[in-house]
């Protein structure tokens, strides 16, 4: 791999775990509040996967312009990924899901009663680090992995063994031209196969009010 962006900044095992750490600027401002995480477990024919979002936490601020349509957010957590049987292996992509005036009605472990309304796999997408628009009724997924590989966008990474996971901390994104409500949820994929199953596991962290 080459070109790899400076916010990946350290390779560790955890647990025997791969492990990709993702930081941002740090936002010294409002205290952050800390979220419940979410758990989800998948079983196939030939093989489990269990997903687990853990110490997330959200610091909500003003943004810089000081204009009521506008918001920034700090964002960390930590996502571990556990396979069993013929998974040896995966891909992993992290990222937040920001609606305006969008019900977020994800109910329980893993999300599952999701209402997304307007926002689906279709949303676009919004670059973290950055501000983005948002009108009534839209929302767009901001990815919390960003980096660059033979000068492509990346937005997930592949792991090789049978666990691997992701730690992010003080990732920034900002939204503007919200006049109404606005909300969040972390969102985490993970791509698996075997010889008899091939496909995406989703899961949804816990909505949260970025006023």
């Amino acid at each position: 791999m080459k070109n790899l962006n400076k916010r990946v900044v350290a390779g560790a095992a955890v647990a025997g775990a791969a492990l990709i750490a993702v930081t941002g600027a740090t936002a010294g401002v409002a205290e952050a509040k800390s979220l419940p995480g979410a758990s989800k477990s998948r079983s196939f024919d030939g093989g489990s996967v269990n997903i687990r979002l853990y110490d997330e936490s959200a610091r909500i601020t003003r943004a810089v312009t000081n204009i009521q349509t506008s918001r920034e957010v700090w964002v960390s957590g930590k996502v571990r990924v556990t396979t069993s049987g013929d998974v040896k292996g995966g891909n992993i992509n992290v990222g937040y899901l920001v609606g305006c005036q969008v019900n977020f009605g994800a109910e329980g472990s893993g999300g599952a009663g999701l209402e997304v309304d307007n926002a689906g796999e279709g949303t676009p997408s919004a670059s973290v680090g950055g501000g983005f628009e948002l009108s009534p009724g839209e929302a767009a997924y901001v990815p919390v992995i960003k980096t660059t590989i033979d000068d492509e966008a990346v937005n997930s990474f592949n792991f090789g063994n049978a666990r691997g996971g992701v730690a992010y901390s003080q990732e920034r994104f900002g939204v503007d031209g919200c006049a109404g409500y606005a909300s969040a949820m972390a969102k985490v994929t993970v791509k698996v196969s075997t010889d008899t199953f091939k496909g995406n596991i989703t899961m949804y962290g816990k909505p949260f009010s970025l006023g």
